[in-house]
């Protein structure tokens, strides 16, 4: 491998080290997390400052930059995912008066790219852009459970017993239902999700929406649950796949 491949994967490595607890760091702690020498890191880090990739946070740190969204922001209008949702969940799910999520899948996960307001605002820790794995969320696990066997075999590994049993659980939920429920993204809320699919029929996403739990008993769920499927199927129509879909009850 040449030094000017091994630096491009250096520099990939100190990109991927950030994330939403790690939104500014410095050199010593890049170091660390990515174990590139500092003086390594220094000289990567201002080349990717130069360039727009990073910019410069509070302190000595550093934090992503600008261009990034400009980048990603093209792959978003690639996949046309928020296109193709935003109609359909401003419509199908209006009555709901609840928060809409459209997120994005990833390899390691699912990207939120779109917050509808739906009505009432209820309380809500998820944000535009963050990123979240596939057992921590409704629309994760909507993403999970219509992944292929050797797809789901890898975001199952390496989670604890509980987690295994929320993504096996949500599986079978989605083949009867075709949706997900899910308990645990924040305290005291009911969260469901669908997956959407692309014009061949994979998994590029997923929408979904929840409430306090006072207010989705099981028959409210399961309604607004059909609501998020239907939402889903619409969007993937939009993306080109008119599939038949089996008549969950």
């Amino acid at each position: 491998m040449t030094a000017l491949v091994q630096s491009v994967g250096k520099a990939v490595e100190i990109l991927k080290a950030f994330d939403s607890r790690h939104r500014v760091l410095t050199i010593r702690q890049l170091s660390a997390r990515t174990g590139i020498p500092r003086s390594t890191c220094h000289a990567l880090c201002n080349t990717l400052a130069e360039e727009g990739l990073l910019e410069l946070g509070s302190g000595d740190g550093f934090q992503l930059g600008a261009m990034l969204a400009k980048l990603g922001g093209q792959v978003i209008e690639r996949t046309g995912l928020v296109d193709a949702a935003l109609g359909p969940a401003s419509s199908i799910l209006a009555s709901t008066r609840s928060e809409v999520h459209v997120a994005q899948y990833v390899s390691t996960g699912v990207v939120y790219l779109l917050r509808l307001q739906n009505g009432r605002r209820v309380p809500n820790l998820n944000r535009t852009g963050r990123h979240w794995q596939l057992h921590t969320s409704a629309c994760g696990l909507a993403v999970y459970a219509a992944l292929p066997p050797e797809a789901r075999a890898h975001h199952a590994s390496g989670v604890d017993e509980e987690s295994t049993r929320i993504l096996t659980e949500s599986a079978d939920t989605y083949t009867k239902r075709g949706y997900v429920v899910f308990e645990g993204s924040q305290t005291n809320f009911i969260s469901v999700g669908a997956p959407i699919l692309d014009r061949n029929g994979d998994v590029t996403g997923s929408v979904g929406t929840g409430d306090i739990r006072q207010y989705m008993n099981t028959r409210r769920t399961h309604e607004v649950g059909m609501l998020v499927r239907r939402t889903a199927e619409a969007s993937s129509k939009g993306l080109g796949f008119f599939p038949s879909y089996p008549q969950h009850r």
